[in-house]
């Protein structure tokens, strides 16, 4: 059986007969504006947009959004959901989607914000002919109209709905952290200005706009302040975001400040972080420069790297700005040709390779490379003799900068005859630490010292040798571009001297320098070649530099403590050696110190009645320098001579892995010299 269902399409022609019979007209009226006709082939569409309103059949509003707050006031920051339906000619909801878009002044501005099913979005479709999305004020005050925009058979269609949103009471100002947090001392020709910005906010976090803030620095005194510096604004207003901003002007001192807002009307404050107030421009005793590795096994492996880091800071000892260039160069290996500093430091790579300096010396004998006399002991010209060892890599940093000077007075600038300026001739005969590369300057002299100081510079230079004084063959850096090694001047150069004044100078620029050494050491270790008789028989070989080949030690009488003297007169008036020393001194083939980790045991399985121990171990630490290892040979309470012999060991670690070489000492052996 079939049941009948009832149409919402209704023909033309019979409602033309029922019509005719209750009396009324034939004739069909379309309501409404819409261009879309309720009559099409004979039928009306109750299911194509029409309109966009609120409600649906007799309730429905044309031209209106429903707002679920009515015609309450929003809470700042609060939300309410705004809803619109989309019908057909005879106000039934359309089943056809349509994108709705929803906006309004404050939407447009940020200071309300509309998410549809927990997204931001301020456009949605309709389903089943509503479209609804969740309006949040976020700033906005005040009264808001929403607009709600759809395009209904070709043409615009628009609904409307006015908010009114409750102001907000400022519960926060917060500071922003600046761009710029260092800028010029006034007239110094960096940057000498910083914005510092503020946001305030209301009890829901939202910004809140029109507010009227006053500034204030942290240098300020009365009416005056520290240095000349200066705000531009001592007041601004909050903007739609809830942003408020003041400019800060450098003075001529050097000094670090912060700035104070606090709203008008209510009295809640912030401060901002601090803002250094400098030159930014590097000065020279504020230059350190450092090595990942002092001591890279770079002689026998290329590539082999250490990461140099120059730190530098201004007059004041405040970071340089950043992108601060600083250059280097090297007699050995190769450099990254630059870096460019942030937060007052960068750092560049140094790689091993060719060349690998041999410095300048013609004398490549053991005692020449250890820099001892011939009984062993350090020369004592040992810092001379050192710095004359293959190896040894000088890296020079340098940048344009200031000299430096003890400021007496305090006033931020230089005083001729009132602040401390050590030239060449304020020491009689002169002053030869003027000539050096890296002076000593008059601030890191120690007080009460005898040591000479220098702030006056030459053209930096790298110091291959590293003498202290330049050589015809060592590169300079010809700043004044004049082809020749300039020296000192005798005044200070730099940005902290007054215009105009003839006593010092802020025009001619000024090399600033670090400078660092750097030992490539080798894989091999130091060996010395010694020739003796043994059973009649003439040996060469290569041994541990110093270390004897056989030692006298004589059996200890049973009743002698262990502790007792190394040696004793008997009744016949011999000495009685009961504890012998032996050393030897490690170093890499080249007399530097040998590769960190360098270890070294002791076996004593040939020994007869004595013992053998050594004064290091290791693991040894990297070094410039060679070590010197003893060994204590102590005969035991048997009363028999000792005999045998020692092996020692020496394990050096290289980037292919370990490598060991081992020497051994007889003990009373009577073979040698015969």
């Amino acid at each position: 059986m079939h049941t009948l269902k009832t149409t919402t399409i209704v023909s033309a022609a019979l409602l033309s007969i029922l019509l005719s019979a209750c009396g009324g007209s034939s004739s069909i009226s379309n309501q409404g504006s819409s261009s879309s006709s309720s009559v099409s082939s004979g039928a009306i569409d109750t299911t194509s947009p029409a309109y966009i309103g609120y409600g649906s059949d007799n309730n429905f509003a044309d031209g209106q959004i429903g707002v679920s707050i009515g015609a309450a006031t929003l809470s700042p920051g609060g939300s309410t959901n705004l809803t619109v339906n989309i019908v057909s000619s005879t106000k039934t909801l359309a089943s056809t989607s349509l994108q709705v878009t929803f906006n309004s002044p404050c939407i447009a501005s940020g200071e309300a914000k509309l998410t549809a099913n927990n997204i931001a979005s301020n456009v949605v479709t309709s389903t089943f002919g509503e479209a609804t999305v969740t309006y949040t004020a976020n700033g906005c005050s005040g009264s808001d109209q929403v607009t709600a925009t759809a395009v209904i058979n070709g043409k615009q269609a628009n609904a409307r709905a006015t908010l009114n949103i409750a102001s907000d009471t400022v519960l926060t100002v917060k500071a922003i952290d600046p761009v710029t947090t260092q800028i010029s001392l006034k007239g110094t020709g960096g940057q000498e200005t910083a914005l510092v910005s503020f946001l305030v906010s209301g009890s829901t976090g939202a910004p809140i706009k029109n507010i009227p803030v006053d500034f204030t620095l942290s240098t300020e005194n009365g009416s005056e302040s520290l240095g000349g510096l200066t705000l531009v604004n001592n007041s601004a207003t909050s903007d739609k975001n809830g942003m408020v901003s003041t400019t800060v002007q450098a003075g001529n001192i050097a000094t670090s400040v912060v700035v104070t807002a606090k709203t008008r009307d209510t009295g809640i404050a912030a401060q901002s972080k601090k803002l250094i107030v400098s030159t930014g421009i590097p000065d020279q005793d504020s230059v350190s420069l450092a090595a990942s590795d002092p001591y890279p096994s770079g002689w026998s492996h290329d590539g082999i790297e250490s990461e140099f880091t120059i730190r530098l800071a201004d007059a004041f000892n405040n970071p340089v700005s950043d992108g601060t260039a600083v250059s280097f160069t090297t007699e050995g290996g190769s450099i990254d040709p630059s870096c460019t500093t942030k937060g007052g430091a960068c750092t560049v790579t140094w790689r091993s390779q060719n060349p690998r300096p041999v410095r300048d010396s013609s004398d490549f004998s053991v005692p020449r490379l250890l820099c001892l006399d011939a009984s062993g002991n350090a020369l004592i010209n040992y810092a001379d003799c050192r710095r004359e060892r293959a190896g040894r890599v000088t890296v020079l940093a340098h940048a344009i900068g200031n000299e430096s000077f003890i400021d007496n007075n305090g006033n931020g600038l230089y005083d001729f005859g009132v602040d401390t300026f050590k030239t060449h001739n304020d020491y009689q005969n002169g002053n030869p630490e003027c000539d050096k590369n890296e002076p000593l300057s008059s601030l890191a002299r120690p007080t009460n010292s005898a040591r000479l100081a220098c702030d006056d510079l030459v053209e930096a230079y790298l110091d291959r040798n590293e003498n202290g004084v330049r050589d015809n063959d060592e590169p300079f850096i010809d700043l004044n571009l004049d082809r020749a090694p300039s020296f000192e001047n005798g005044i200070y150069n730099g940005i902290l001297c007054r215009d105009n004044d003839t006593r010092c100078t802020n025009k001619e620029k000024i090399t600033i320098r670090g400078e660092l050494s750097l030992v490539m050491v080798s894989d091999n270790q130091l060996l010395e070649n010694i020739s003796y008789k043994y059973a009649g028989l003439q040996v060469s070989e290569s041994r541990f530099p110093y270390l004897a080949r056989n030692i006298a030690l004589n059996a200890r009488p049973k009743s002698s403590s262990s502790s007792s003297t190394s040696s004793s007169s008997s009744s016949s008036g011999i000495s009685q050696i009961f504890v012998s020393n032996a050393f030897f001194w490690l170093a890499d083939a080249n007399g530097n110190g040998a590769p960190a980790g360098t270890t070294i045991e002791i076996d004593t399985a040939g020994l007869k009645n004595a013992s053998a121990q050594l004064t290091n171990e290791g693991p040894l630490p990297a070094s410039a320098d060679p070590t010197r290892i003893g060994v204590r040979f102590s005969a035991d309470d048997s009363g028999n001579t000792p005999s045998g012999f020692v092996k020692i060991s020496v394990t050096f670690k290289t980037p292919n892995g370990e490598l060991t070489l081992t020497d051994v000492v007889d003990v009373n052996d009577s073979n040698y010299g015969i």
